[in-house]
């Protein structure tokens, strides 16, 4: 909502954000007609929140099969092959930071909003849309990494490619043999790695699902 009180669209999640806050502030003060939310400027919080949602995933795509892949010593982690505790829970932590620290943030914000029938209404279709777009992003992620356990990263696939990369050209400085046993090991950490994701992002429903039965009860017995 700007100035002139009509509703503006957001057009990312910062935009959302900053609108509910001032639907929030204004429903403090009076009551805001059903109609200055209309049905395609609701629909629009929804959007950006799947959008996010998907968008957050990235991230934990790409740092959660490295975080596999230190753990199995494929990867060294400050230039350490043999990993100490510290070395993993610093992969852990890089791997589920993100996707924490974004829950934790849309949550901070959005819980000391005032939730009037608007501002509850657009706080609903933006977290509505997160959510959307993560489990979605989730399923994504959990077919790709089987998609590469199963059937791109099979022995044949590989070293198809190495044998092509040799032939055209020519590296005799790469040894295509060891590259073959690090692929096929690193191939390992798909699956793992995806159910890891999964389990994540159920955390963090289940953390919110918990969060909302509390706040409910205690309105209740306020």
């Amino acid at each position: 909502m700007n100035d002139d009180s009509r509703t503006v669209k957001p057009k990312s999640l910062i935009n959302a954000i900053s609108e509910i806050e001032q639907f929030s502030v204004a429903e403090m003060h009076s009551e805001i007609p059903e109609g200055s939310l209309p049905i395609a400027t609701s629909l629009s919080f929804f959007e950006v929140g799947l959008k996010s949602g998907l968008l957050s995933g990235i991230i934990t795509t790409i740092m959660t099969p490295l975080m596999m892949a230190a753990s199995e010593r494929l990867i060294p982690v400050f230039g350490e092959q043999e990993l100490t505790l510290f070395n993993r829970l610093f992969s852990i932590a890089l791997a589920v930071a993100f996707p924490v620290c974004y829950a934790l943030f849309i949550f901070v914000i959005l819980t000391k909003s005032y939730a009037g029938n608007i501002t509850k209404k657009a706080i609903n279709n933006l977290v509505g849309g997160i959510s959307s777009g993560t489990v979605l992003k989730t399923v994504v992620v959990c077919l790709l990494f089987h998609f590469m356990y199963f059937r791109f990263l099979d022995p044949e696939t590989v070293a198809d490619i190495l044998v092509k990369i040799r032939n055209i050209y020519d590296a005799p400085q790469l040894n295509y043999e060891a590259t073959y046993y690090w692929v096929m090991g690193f191939k390992k950490v798909f699956i793992p790695s995806a159910y890891f994701i999964a389990i994540v992002v159920s955390a963090l429903f289940i953390g919110r699902y918990k969060t909302r039965t509390r706040n409910k009860f205690l309105k209740e017995w306020d």
